[in-house]
């Protein structure tokens, strides 16, 4: 190569470079700018622990100002809603959890759930438990949904109407064809109370939710509603192990507004994903009786529209509206 044609060469890859570093500037939030991970829930609870934890390491990972914004009500559309009216210039996340796949089959929202935004990472899963108070006869699933077949009076406790434990008991009753009376409850605290003094007979629930009252001798636990046995409690099956085709997770999930670039999605998808290989978030989301769940975005994206769908089902067949 010839020194002209060395320096003709040299000042188009410069051009080049130059304008490829504004592109990704471009596709990239500004350094300076907060980046908001809006919790649609109030603080305390297990979308925020997660949501905190995640904020706090990539924020050590990638150098830049990443907050949490708790912006609670109407089941967590509100806050929803925010974000999908934001500027998509990728300040503005959202932390989700099942609730969200539930809120479109029970409630009018004023944003497309599919199409107001666009995946960017599943953080874990929690797989549900099915309890009953210890002094019950039943020890498997089986004898619990054979006994509610002949009796009126095994009373479900839930978290409400509408609540992940409404959706995931009437499921459970159409795949096994059980009967239960269903006692709702303001949260699945209270639930679990009644269920340790004998006032109900079965709840589902998050393991972490139920620990105290299983270490206490208060309840028993029949089902795991996830998709493989839990480690802590590797003497309990699955209900698919069980006889009975359903799954009834809970998750949490990161999302951005249509529009956002592209470029900082597939970025940020890469650093959520190293973050949730490490110890450190590993543990907060054990704590929570979950694990860990990286996987494509892809992936993720058919887990929020199949669940969608089939809570869709689930409440059209029931009528559970939300109050």
């Amino acid at each position: 190569m010839t020194n002209t044609y060395r320096r003709q060469w040299l000042k188009q890859a410069g051009i080049l470079l130059a304008g490829w570093t504004t592109w990704v500037h471009a596709q990239t939030p500004d350094t300076s700018k907060i980046i908001r991970i809006v919790i649609p829930f109030p603080p305390g609870g297990s979308n925020d622990i997660v949501g905190r934890a995640l904020a706090q390491l990539l924020q050590t990972r990638t150098r830049r100002n990443f907050v949490v914004e708790n912006k609670p009500g109407a089941g967590g559309s509100l806050g929803a809603d925010a974000v999908a009216r934001s500027e998509p210039d990728g300040t503005q996340l959202l932390l989700i959890s099942s609730t969200f796949t539930m809120n479109p089959a029970i409630m009018k929202l004023h944003y497309d759930p599919l199409n107001a935004f666009q995946p960017v990472a599943m953080l874990g899963m929690g797989p549900s438990v099915i309890a009953v108070n210890s002094n019950a006869p039943w020890n498997t699933i089986q004898e619990l949904v054979e006994a509610s077949k002949k009796s009126k009076d095994i009373v479900f406790g839930s978290a409400g109407v509408a609540s992940f434990q409404h959706f995931a008991i009437e499921l459970l009753m159409q795949k096994s064809g059980a009967r239960f009376n269903i006692a709702h409850y303001k949260g699945g605290g209270p639930a679990l109370i009644d269920l340790a003094a004998g006032h109900i007979q079965l709840s589902l629930g998050s393991l972490i939710q139920m620990q105290n009252f299983l270490k206490s001798g208060k309840i028993k636990l029949l089902a795991v509603a996830g998709p493989k046995r839990v480690d802590l409690i590797p003497q309990i099956p699955t209900l698919r192990e069980s006889g009975y085709d359903l799954e009834a997770n809970n998750w949490w999930a990161l999302l951005a507004p249509t529009g956002t670039p592209q470029a900082w999605i597939e970025q940020l998808h890469q650093d959520v994903n190293a973050v949730l290989s490490s110890p450190e978030m590993k543990q907060r989301l054990s704590n929570e009786g979950a694990e860990t769940t990286p996987m494509s975005r892809q992936s993720f994206s058919k887990i929020m529209s199949d669940d969608m769908a089939r809570w869709m089902q689930v409440a059209r067949t029931t009528g559970i509206r939300a109050e």
